[in-house]
């Protein structure tokens, strides 16, 4: 069903993906369509930014998802 499918998304390693891979799931997962979407906000991310701004170093392979992910909603 779509909603087992959005609540278990598993993001790629870097190690077994190539860049377009994680586009897709970022994508996918946060409903991202930036930069077309004008900055919607439909993905809901700190600071105002997309999706695609925020996992930028995980799109390019310097970080992993859960790194970036875990540090964005860590309020200690």
């Amino acid at each position: 069903s779509l909603v087992f499918n959005f609540i278990f998304m598993i993001a790629p390693k870097l190690e077994f993906s190539n860049r377009d891979e994680r586009i897709e799931f970022i994508r996918e997962r946060y409903c991202c369509k930036a930069p077309a979407c004008g900055g919607c906000g439909s993905c809901h991310m700190p600071n105002g930014l997309s999706a695609m701004e925020t996992f930028k170093d995980y799109i390019e392979g310097k970080k992993e998802y859960a790194t970036i992910a875990s540090s964005l909603w860590n309020t200690k």
